[in-house]
């Protein structure tokens, strides 16, 4: 019976071994594909960074392209306005220079009297009524 009971303690103690064997093999692999998806992970990681700065290099040259053709429509429309702004200034000045005779020949001829027909008429031409 001693024998039987040694017998069956050698065999668990294979069985033992086996399984300690098993493990350390279940173990290495764990650690293997733990590697492998550290590596996958690690690959992942790369393409993703690589794609958001390829990302970013592009919104920047979009940006960058909007901003010129901002600054461009912004140069034009300041030209636009300042030629505006220019024209208005020579129309106000045509104007002011009438406005000025016409005051000069209202003060002269204000000092004339206008008593008959014929002067009215050639008031009304100074001024530009017909």
């Amino acid at each position: 019976m001693e024998s039987q009971v040694l017998q069956a303690v050698k065999e668990l103690l294979y069985e033992v071994r086996e399984m300690r064997g098993e493990i350390e093999n279940l173990k290495q692999e764990m650690q293997s594909f733990k590697q492998e998806i550290r590596a996958e992970m690690e690959s992942f990681k790369q393409e993703i960074r690589a794609e958001m700065q390829s990302f970013k290099q592009e919104m920047r040259a979009e940006m960058e392209s909007f901003k010129q053709e901002m600054r461009a429509e912004m140069e034009s429309f300041k030209q636009e306005i300042r030629e505006e702004v220019k024209e208005l200034h020579v129309r106000i000045g045509k104007l002011e220079t009438k406005v000025d005779k016409l005051h000069d020949k209202f003060e002269l001829h204000a000092q004339k009297q206008w008593q008959t027909e014929a002067d009215v008429y050639r008031l009304k031409k100074l001024i530009g009524i017909e």
